[in-house]
């Protein structure tokens, strides 16, 4: 399976093909944009668990081992890719980078890991220290990382890159930094406005289509983008959405739709299931209670949640209306700030 070939069939709901899990909420990064679930978690899924799950669930396709920075369980990593690679599972890991090396990626690449997906939002180690408080020495590790990921005989290289204030005007410039490194696919994933109470370093609209714009106009021919989550922000018909339409002509430019919730769930280390961790973190169930596919099934929540989306003629995990406690300036620009999901006590 190709990175986003689910996100860019067209699949009804019914068939849940995906699940993504976050193995750990621990990370060794200080992100301001980090949604990760469940900070004082007290649980994690053993490599048992969570093939269980996988036997439950006979249409699956893909699994995504996400964090946190979830390569600080490596060995856990290791072994659902293992078990998901017998059973002819793809399998892919989101990754900051930096905790790899060559005897990691030699594990890696034994056990069959299909996507490496790193996060990459700058170009230079004195910016990247800066906006995640980290040192200096952590960019060249990630430089590393994605350029032996490129090297690899097995492993598809994905850098992903989020569209906000931080990046507006250097989206270019990442996506030429990347692309000097042998990255061949680019992902270009919209500000998640949903769960940052008062985070404002979401773009407005114009912004949003002005950048992005911008980039498709720099794009190197040897680089494919593909863009998550532009139905967060726009709906089909508007005058923005017109605006986009004619870049995704280009076959090197993908705009990927969103399956959550429809062919995807969110399993949390604490047996948690979500609809979408970042864009709807609602718990609809638990895989210690109640079979994960029972849930996909059977929840009225998540029913009722695919009806709506469809109803309004896109399908985003994002909620896109007003609700007590956004801020004025979330208002005027049409973004949604949720509470951040309470942390189990």
């Amino acid at each position: 399976m190709t990175f986003k070939s689910l996100e860019m069939r067209k699949l009804g709901p019914g068939n849940l093909r995906a699940i993504e899990i976050g193995v750990t909420s621990r990370c060794n990064f200080r992100c301001s944009y980090c949604g990760a679930y469940d900070l004082l978690e007290r649980k994690i899924l053993s490599v048992e668990d969570v093939a269980r799950v996988i036997d439950s669930l006979p249409d699956l396709e893909r699994v995504k081992l996400s964090g946190g920075e979830v390569l600080l369980e490596f060995d856990i990593c290791v072994g659902i890719i293992e078990y998901c690679t017998a059973h002819g599972i793809s399998t892919q890991i989101n990754s900051n980078g930096t905790l790899l090396n060559d005897e990691k990626f030699n594990r890696l690449e034994a056990a069959g890991l299909d996507v490496l997906h790193f996060s990459l939002n700058h170009t230079d180690a004195a910016r990247h220290a800066e906006f995640y408080k980290v040192t200096e020495k952590m960019f060249p590790k990630i430089v590393y990382a994605v350029e032996r990921a490129v090297a690899s005989p097995t492993i598809d290289a994905v850098v992903e890159t989020i569209l906000f204030n931080e990046t507006e005007k250097t989206m270019a410039d990442v996506h030429r930094f990347a692309a000097d490194l042998g990255v061949a696919k680019h992902e270009i994933q919209m500000e998640i406005p949903s769960l940052h109470q008062g985070y404002e370093n979401t773009l407005d609209h114009d912004r949003i289509c002005d950048s992005i714009v911008e980039l498709v106009q720099a794009r190197r021919p040897e680089t494919t983008m593909f863009f998550s989550c532009l139905s967060a922000y726009f709906r089909p018909g508007s005058a923005h959405w017109a605006r986009l339409q004619p870049l995704f002509q280009d076959p090197g430019v993908i705009y990927a739709s969103c399956i959550e919730g429809k062919a995807q769930l969110h399993l949390h280390s604490n047996g948690d299931v979500m609809i979408c961790e970042l864009g709807n973190p609602d718990v609809i169930g638990n895989v210690f209670d109640t079979d994960m596919l029972a849930i996909y099934e059977n929840s009225p929540r998540l029913q009722a949640f695919v009806r709506s989306k469809h109803e309004d003629q896109t399908f985003s995990c994002f909620r896109h209306f007003d609700f007590p406690g956004q801020t004025e300036a979330q208002k005027k620009t049409g973004l949604t700030a949720l509470p951040m999901p309470s942390v189990r006590k």
